[in-house]
Formats: C-alpha cells, structure tokens, sequence
C-alpha cells in the first residue's frame, strides 16, 4: 500500500503545473488518438487506456496482451480584471503527465482483463495579482494565488463478450486526491470570522472509490455505439494549514499574535457522470465519431468544506473559544453536457490523420467564479497523426482550447472582491500514446 501511495503521489505531483484537461475539466478519455478526434473514445484492438477511463465494455475488443502508455503536456493562458488588476496573467509552466494501462484476453474465454492508472481530474491555477481590498479595507498586496485540485485514479476492468456485438464491461478505481490553497482567503460561512480573510496554505491529502459500467455494441461492421456510467467519488483528504491573518487584525483594530497552524480536513466529492459514443466506418478508409458526455457537478461541487482542527495560537483561540475552525466555500457549479465530434482517415496502409471539435458550456456560475476555480473552457479544435509498425502503435494529438472569458456582475462570495470582474482561460495540449501488442 506503501508503495501504490508513493505512485499516486508521483503522478499528481507530475501534473501541479498543468492547469486544466485539454477536453473537459474532468477526464473522460485519456489517448492521444482519442484527443486528436475531440475527445470520443473510438474502441480499438490496442486501446487499453481509453477502455478504462471511457467504457470499461471496449476491453473486449483488444486483441492480444497489450500495453498501453502515453504523456500529456498541458500550456495554460490566463487573465484576470478586478478593481486593482488589469488583465494579471496566469503564471504557468508546461506540466507533464505521463500514465499507463495493460489489458488482456483471458485465454479463449469470453473475458478481457485490464489494469491502469489514469487522470481523472487535474485544475491548478497559479496567478500574481493584487489582492483587492475587503472588510475593514484589509489586503495584502500583491501575492501568488495558487489552487490546486487532482485525482489519479487506479482502475481495474473487466468486459465479457456476451455475443459477437454485444459486450458489457465493469471497473474499480481508487481516486489519489491532492488539494493545495496558497492564497488570501475570505472566511465564507464561520459565524465570527465570515467575511474576514487571511493568507493560507493548505496542503490535504486522501483516497476515494469510484466504479463505473458500460455497453458496447457493434450491430454492423460499419457502425459500433456504446454508453457508459461512472459514480460519484468521496474523498475525505487530511493535512496541514499555516497562515497568517495579521492585515485584517490590524484592519480592524485588534492585537494578536498573527501566525497559525492547524491540522486541514477538506472532502471533495467528484461527480457521476454517462457518456454515449458512435463511430461510423464510411469506408475502408474513414471513420466518422461523436460523442456526448453528462457530467453532474450540480449534486458534486456544491459547497467545499474545510475543517481546522488543533489550532497553535493561543490568541485566536481565546477570541473564538475555541481550537477549532469549519468553514465552506460555495461552489453551486451547474451540470455540465459537452459535445465532440472527429474525423480520422487512413491515408496510407500505417498512416493516420485526424482531426476534431468539442464543445461544453461552462459549468461555473458567475456568482463563484474567481480565478482560483475558472474550469469556464468552451470550445477546442483537435488534430493529430497515428502510425502503425508491426505490433506497436504511435500516436500523436494537439488540441488548443480557445480562450473562454466570464464575467462577473455581483459575487456571491464574500467580501464582494471578485465583483465586477472578468476572468479568461485558455489552453492547448499535446499528448503522445504508444502501444505494444505481444
């Protein structure tokens, strides 16, 4: 166990400077074959990865032992408009990504098999801005707003071929999740400090489980549909928050020693989401594919509650009563449906190209929007190439993402520093998948 939390912990590491999926703001599919088409899953003979992150069902059409690896490389872009900042840039570096599966027919019998490691939900914002001003006037000028949320989930799947065209498949996974806040932040709902803000760095940790199931059907040689549900995933993560409140203490006139620490609980829930795939061969030579995906983020993301326990200073206890600290920021995210459509085309015997479209409305209300949870993506345009030696398989998919910009009217969120304001998110990505048959 040791050792399969050191992997979780490799892998989301890996991932903190990337800023949001290039697809969805939560992981469907996973290859670059998949990316270069928009985003559908398109079941192959070697496509181990996409069966289990996608449609546990598409196992069943590997062909042979196979082993399933790619990278991801995601560049973010970003700018953000308050009262005290003019279009403050993102501040991001290229984060990498790499993750694997390995599938396998179980001898002459109607079961396939799989295992991987797969993303599942990967946002960090990393911003430099002016902190604007809040109750009592407190800021702390200018600092790095950082937030970070991940999951990497380990999976093992399962199809059974109940027929020449008709296969159903299940799977397991067990959800790594990793939170990290480092920035000014405004107490939401506690009954003393509502409305009050400190700096903080949180950093908390835990393990769901999460299961999915799916259909896959082939009614002709031409045309293969198939629909997939996955659950929601509870995470119940524990660590570490150390801050400092000393701007708002002065604010509002109060002597105290300003530093903290306390032991951080925070409980995420990842959202269940179905998804329904069709791919149609026009010819030998072309496959058309569309894909539509229901992700629900309305009964998921609605508030984030965070509970600080333990706390170090004396002085904060004594004006609150108490070592202790629960407090929650409203989310309201709304479901979100998203489209992809692809075309690929088999220019030679071993040569592929593709190309794709994928579309979802942005499922962050304008009233919690801020830069740290700006997952606003709408639109992205998907290319590609594949190329086929022997047994092995080598693919590679771009997608830029064009830059989607909210605004915000009134916020919901106190102390109303994010009213009137306006945030842009933008992102491309490259993925690169080779697969080896044996």
């Amino acid at each position: 166990m040791k050792s399969l939390t050191s992997l979780f912990s490799l892998l989301a590491l890996s991932a903190v400077a990337t800023n949001l999926s290039a697809q969805d703001f939560y992981w469907n599919t996973t290859s670059a074959r998949s990316q270069a088409v928009g985003g559908v899953y398109i079941p192959s003979t070697s496509g181990a990865l996409d069966a289990l992150a996608t449609n546990p069902a598409g196992l069943s059409t590997l062909s042979a032992r196979t082993v399933d690896l790619s990278v991801t490389s995601v560049f973010a872009r970003g700018s953000f408009t308050n009262s005290v900042n003019q279009n403050a840039p993102l501040q991001n570096s290229p984060g990498v990504l790499p993750y694997g599966a390995f599938g396998m027919p179980i001898g002459h019998s109607r079961f396939t098999i799989g295992i991987g490691v797969v993303p599942e939900l990967m946002s960090v914002s990393n911003w430099n801005y002016v902190d604007a001003p809040g109750a009592a006037g407190a800021t702390y000028g200018l600092q790095t707003q950082k937030s970070a949320i991940t999951a990497v989930r380990s999976v093992a799947g399962v199809s059974y071929s109940i027929s020449r065209v008709l296969s159903v498949g299940a799977s397991f996974g067990v959800d790594y999740n990793s939170n990290t806040l480092d920035a000014p932040y405004i107490f939401q709902q506690h009954p003393a400090l509502a409305g009050l803000k400190t700096l903080l760095d949180l950093h908390t940790n835990g393990i769901g489980r999460n299961y999915s199931v799916g259909v896959l059907a082939s009614p002709s040689k031409k045309v293969q549909f198939g629909v997939a549900w996955k659950s929601r995933t509870v995470v119940d993560s524990t660590g570490t928050a150390a801050g400092n409140i000393g701007a708002q203490l002065d604010a509002v006139g109060l002597a105290a020693r300003p530093d903290f620490a306390y032991a951080a609980a925070v409980r995420n829930v990842f959202p269940q989401s179905v998804i329904g795939h069709i791919v149609w061969q026009v010819d030998r030579r072309w496959n058309l594919a569309f894909q539509t995906n229901w992700v629900n983020w309305k009964d998921a993301f609605v508030t984030l509650p965070v509970a600080l326990t333990n706390g170090t200073n004396a002085d904060i206890n004594g004006l609150l009563g108490t070592n202790t600290l629960n407090d929650g920021v409203p989310l309201n995210w709304k479901d979100q449906i998203s489209f992809h459509g692809g075309v690929e085309r088999l220019v030679t015997e071993n040569v592929s190209i593709r190309g794709g479209y994928a579309h979802g409305d942005s499922p962050v209300p304008s009233s919690t929007l801020s830069p740290l949870t700006a997952a606003i993506m709408k639109d992205q345009l998907t290319t590609g190439v594949g190329f086929r030696h022997g047994r092995a398989r080598y693919d590679l998919g771009y997608g830029f993402g064009f830059q989607a910009h909210q605004n915000v009217g009134r916020s919901a969120l106190l102390s109303g520093e994010y009213s009137n304001s306006r945030v842009g998110i933008g992102t491309q990505a490259l993925t690169f998948n080779t697969s080896f048959q044996f």
